[in-house]
């Protein structure tokens, strides 16, 4: 059963409500069944919910995201002198309408591509970082936000929600993460990507890199596409296209020069590759700039 909270990056989470509370007995989770998703976040003492049959014990400074849909309800055991905040939001990442893909698009390939945005992606979901030390202070401005009726309150309020949901979302990664890929350089699509980078300004060979990282390339390609959910020779295009971006952001380089710098012998079939890849052509992309 999917328990995951997802959000999207097309669309923020709009948020229905945000509160607080603070209990002196011991206290009962109610058991309930929402159309929405819940953030709840333990300041203080423990609080014990039970997600379709899985126990969970939200300490202090700890996390927990509940899923719409789910039954959720607890035990007469959270402990007196608990205190919590939740959010009540609604996500779009359930949108039947859309297609949205379960890989973001690598960090290395950040510039604009037409489905760029048509991704969603899993918040953890209980847990604990360095980031939560400093939310409960966070959780009150938004609260105090939340509570100042002023003009577009709920629009301002699912904003910081997000950001504050994105910013939990990267104190989650794990430390050997590389800030320029996102990947693990000891991971399979990490080595990869590493490669790929420092390969972007060459024609595209399977052989070269199946050598590089002693692995059959069929299995290699398969590997790759599970991990990131795009293939290889689409990530080196789209490096490749970025540099041709940053060239052209940088200098006033020809296209037949900037195709001649990134290993196009062709520059026409590099025009054909630039707008394929980013839906324009290269003159009326570099158009754009101011």
């Amino acid at each position: 059963m999917e328990t995951d909270v997802y959000l999207t990056a097309d669309r923020f989470p709009l948020v229905r409500d945000i509160g607080t509370n603070r209990v002196e007995q011991v206290y009962t989770h109610p058991d309930r069944l929402l159309d929405y998703d819940v953030f709840v976040f333990v300041a203080e003492g423990s609080m014990q919910v039970v997600e379709e049959g899985r126990e969970y014990v939200i300490g202090a400074g700890e996390h927990l995201f509940l899923k719409k849909g789910l039954r959720h309800w607890g035990l007469p055991q959270t402990a007196p002198g608990t205190s919590w905040y939740w959010i009540h939001f609604n996500s779009a990442a359930d949108d039947k309408r859309m297609n949205y893909a379960d890989h973001p698009p690598l960090p290395v390939l950040d510039y604009f591509f037409p489905d760029h945005y048509e991704y969603r992606f899993p918040m953890p979901k209980h847990g604990t970082s360095l980031f939560h030390r400093t939310l409960k202070e966070r959780l009150d401005l938004l609260l105090a936000d939340y509570m100042n009726k002023k003009p577009h309150r709920m629009t301002r309020v699912s904003l910081q929600a997000y950001l504050l949901f994105m910013e939990l979302k990267q104190a989650s990664l794990p430390p050997s993460a590389s800030p320029d890929t996102g990947r693990s350089t000891d991971t399979l699509d990490g080595r990869v990507i590493a490669y790929l980078m420092q390969h972007m300004e060459e024609d595209y060979d399977s052989g070269k890199l199946a050598a590089h990282m002693n692995l059959n390339y069929s299995y290699l390609s398969a590997a790759f596409k599970k991990l990131t959910g795009r293939s290889i020779l689409e990530v080196h295009t789209r490096l490749r296209m970025n540099r041709a971006i940053e060239l052209m952001r940088t200098s006033s380089m020809p296209v037949s020069e900037l195709s001649e710098r990134l290993g196009y012998k062709n520059p026409f079939y590099f025009s054909r590759v630039f707008k394929k890849t980013t839906g324009e052509s290269p003159s009326a992309y570099r158009n754009q700039f101011y």
